[in-house]
């Protein structure tokens, strides 16, 4: 009687397995369901940014109402926001950024970012923005050909991307300005990241446009003078 107890009791746990395994889809994923938004912010190009203010700004649509999350990077340059998934968090717009004050001699070429998220997904899931700090460095410009620069009407523009790594905004940030009539030097880009040089003018001959792209990319403090030859 008892073995056949037994034999019963091990029947039915093979049933109740069985019926487990074949539910298996249906059951919760094992694990932490967080909605993280991370990163980390580095400067010189791959240099940690230690203690920087990281702000999530978050807002209801149609509603005044606004408030603020701050986090501070770690020794390492990272930081980390993190929400319990849950519908609630695509009712509000989000949007993260960095500031940081310095009086004077900032050294940083992009002090500040802003960077627009939207919604954010009520289900488990990371979102990661790194930013760049570059710092300000001095270079000079000047055209090979001066007399070709006046009579094509030439003017040249410096192309580089500020704020959060991303090919979806790539070389968005313009400075400096080189043109026939107009020389500023010394010209401040941003170090240690592509800048794109930008040249464009008019052959009043042929009447078309003309245009001309070269990428540098200056170390910090480097003297370095850029010539366009066009």
């Amino acid at each position: 009687m008892v073995k056949s107890f037994g034999l019963s009791s091990c029947l039915l746990g093979l049933f109740f397995l069985t019926l487990l395994s074949s539910c298996e889809g249906n059951l919760p994923i094992p694990g932490k369901p967080d909605v993280i938004i991370e990163g980390r912010i580095t400067t010189d190009g791959t240099k940690p940014a230690p203690q920087m203010r990281v702000k999530l700004v978050r807002s209801k649509p149609a509603s005044p109402d606004i408030d603020e999350l701050t986090a501070k990077t770690d020794a390492n340059g990272y930081y980390r926001f993190k929400f319990q998934a849950n519908h609630e968090l695509n009712e509000r717009n989000y949007g993260i950024g960095y500031d940081i004050s310095i009086p004077e001699n900032d050294p940083y070429f992009c002090s500040s970012s802003y960077t627009q998220i939207g919604h954010l997904p009520s289900a488990d899931t990371t979102l990661v923005y790194n930013f760049t700090l570059p710092r300000r460095t001095e270079i000079k410009c000047v055209y090979k050909d001066p007399a070709k620069a006046t009579l094509y009407e030439l003017n040249t523009i410096f192309r580089f991307t500020c704020g959060v790594e991303s090919d979806a905004n790539q070389f968005l940030n313009e400075t400096g300005a080189v043109s026939m009539t107009y020389t500023e030097n010394p010209l401040y880009i941003p170090a240690d990241i592509p800048v794109v040089v930008v040249t464009r003018g008019i052959d009043r001959q042929q009447l078309k446009a003309l245009e001309k792209q070269d990428t540098i990319l200056v170390p910090y403090g480097v003297p370095y003078t850029h010539v366009i030859d066009f």
